[in-house]
């Protein structure tokens, strides 16, 4: 018993940072949160030694709570460095073609998603699997193959992890496919629910713990409608079951995010988007609650996907107007796929059809989108007046604002926060980079303490 409390005591110094990355600093050098965390543990721990036979002690049970404590005693970590203002992501593991087998190469790496041992799951559009990483980076395996068949893909582009299964959407095939935690595939769900018709996008999904889906739509034509939306769109948040059946609608909002024109040189109608109007954003924390805002206005809402609105946090923001410099950056990103004869043409810059009809408006919401940490921490990454795409405001969930950061080490671009292929998990950033022969790699960095202090 002797032998098991001192083995207990070098637990909790190692699951609180005094040994390891962190040795030779005392208690008194860690976060509040974390002090409290060792000092409720180390408590627990010592009463906890009278009594207990030889069973409590257990390898595996040994393992799951040394894996509890660390956890727990990791709970802060992040809010107090959010506090300094400052965050620097720092590269520890990138994964190119090199490392790679020559027919696992990355093709159009899209989602990402990581399990709760830490493996890393990216859906491949253009190689048509979901290739599987460890947590160091190196490759497992390949799940699928091209295909319309069960278990078969035709552009993965979102996938998620949640409740011991492995949901993929997949955007060609127009439906979610289901997989276990092994890679058997167990069902799909068609895609009737997102795709009343014409032109529905597909934008978000998220697992909950408990495996069922919140995903994020915006509804197409429904039957009778004539051949082409209106000029505003319905975007619609909704909760599906584990299987992916829709249960129920959670937030519904009218938005202006494109129109529809007729182009007779495509002989197609043509979406033409419409840049930094406001929109509906989500996503979905740790704890499996839901944040969601509309970006008309600078609040954030938190809903219990069972229970509805948990409460909100409203922050007062000074409008920034549009410049030409913002249509520029828009006109300079835009990219567009032209199907012809059945084969697929990308076009470089935009063609007059979208030059002509695309509606600006004339100040800039307060945000660009949400993503949550590892921790269920809500990162909101704002518009600034010098239009730097690095600068966030955090939220806890629970208790609101944390502080205003920015964030260095990567490049950051303006859809980082709404992008499929950044995920966060524990103090550890999954990223896909591409570089500028346009090869792609994933890199994994980790969250520490940044250049500024308060």
């Amino acid at each position: 018993m002797r032998r098991t409390a001192i083995g207990l005591m070098a637990l909790l110094l190692l699951a609180t940072g005094l040994i390891g990355q962190t040795a030779g600093k005392t208690l008194n050098d860690l976060p509040p949160a974390a002090r409290k965390v060792f000092d409720g543990l180390l408590a627990g721990r010592t009463e906890a030694l009278n009594g207990l036979s030889s069973e409590a002690f257990h390898p595996q049970a040994f393992e799951r709570r040394s894996r509890d404590a660390v956890a727990a005693a990791q709970v802060g970590l992040l809010t107090e460095m959010y506090k300094t203002g400052s965050v620097k992501l720092v590269e520890e593991v990138r994964v190119s073609d090199s490392s790679l087998p020559e027919d696992m190469i990355f093709r159009n790496p899209r989602g990402i998603a990581v399990d709760a041992q830490g493996r890393v799951y990216v859906a491949d559009s253009g190689a048509e699997h979901l290739k599987i990483f460890g947590p160091d980076g190196k490759f497992i395996r390949a799940i699928g193959r091209k295909g319309q068949g069960p278990g078969e893909f035709q552009g993965p582009e979102f996938v998620e992890i949640g409740g011991g299964r492995i949901f993929v959407w997949e955007s060609m095939n127009r439906r979610i496919s289901i997989f276990d935690a092994e890679g058997k595939f167990l069902s799909s769900a068609a895609s009737a629910p997102f795709f009343t018709g014409a032109f529905g996008v597909f934008i978000q999904m998220r697992a909950l713990p408990d495996g069922r889906l919140i995903v994020h739509y915006e509804r197409g034509l429904t039957e009778g409608a004539g051949d082409r939306p209106a000029d505003s769109q319905t975007q619609i948040i909704g909760l599906l079951s584990a299987d992916g059946k829709p249960v129920r609608t959670l937030l519904e909002k009218k938005v202006r995010s494109c129109r529809m024109v007729w182009n007779a040189g495509y002989n197609a109608n043509v979406r033409v988007p419409f840049p930094y109007h406001p929109t509906l954003h989500m996503e979905v924390t740790t704890a499996g609650d839901l944040a969601a805002g509309g970006s008309e206005k600078y609040e954030i809402e938190i809903y219990n996907p069972d229970k509805g609105r948990l409460t909100s946090f409203v922050r007062p923001y000074t409008p920034i107007p549009l410049s030409d410099r913002d249509k520029q950056d828009h006109f300079g990103r835009f990219r567009m796929a032209v199907f012809k004869d059945g084969m697929k043409t990308m076009i470089p810059k935009p063609p007059d059809v979208i030059l002509e009809n695309t509606e600006f408006p004339e100040k800039l919401p307060p945000y660009r989108d949400l993503i949550a940490d590892g921790e269920g921490h809500i990162w909101v990454q704002l518009y600034a007046e010098n239009r730097a795409m690095n600068v966030f405001d955090v939220f806890d969930p629970q208790e609101g604002f944390i502080s205003r950061m920015t964030l260095e080490g990567a490049p950051i671009d303006h859809s980082f926060a709404g992008s499929l292929s950044n995920r966060f998990s524990g103090q550890v950033l999954w990223r896909i980079e591409q570089d500028e022969e346009g090869y792609s790699s994933l890199v994994r960095y980790r969250l520490t303490a940044g250049r500024t202090s308060r």
